[in-house]
């Protein structure tokens, strides 16, 4: 069951997303409400807000700084 929110999102089911944030683990699910994954709880189960959690998932992506060539170090 999808429930519309007035700003345009929609609230899906915690399985739901999960799946669609990649097949994850209920338990890679909870850590993430640990961290700051948002979620409501209605009639004892567990919505997401859509995009806003997948804009949070996105937010989250770590990028490395890439090493340094030899030539850029000798300039």
């Amino acid at each position: 069951m999808h429930i519309p929110l007035p700003n345009g999102d929609v609230l899906i089911p915690d399985d739901e997303f999960l799946k669609l944030a990649g097949d994850v683990t209920a338990r890679t699910g909870n850590g993430w409400d640990h961290q700051g994954c948002p979620y409501v709880l209605i009639g004892n189960r567990k919505y997401r807000p859509k995009t806003e959690a997948l804009n949070w998932l996105a937010s989250r992506i770590r990028r490395r700084n890439p090493q340094r060539t030899p030539a850029a170090r000798a300039t």
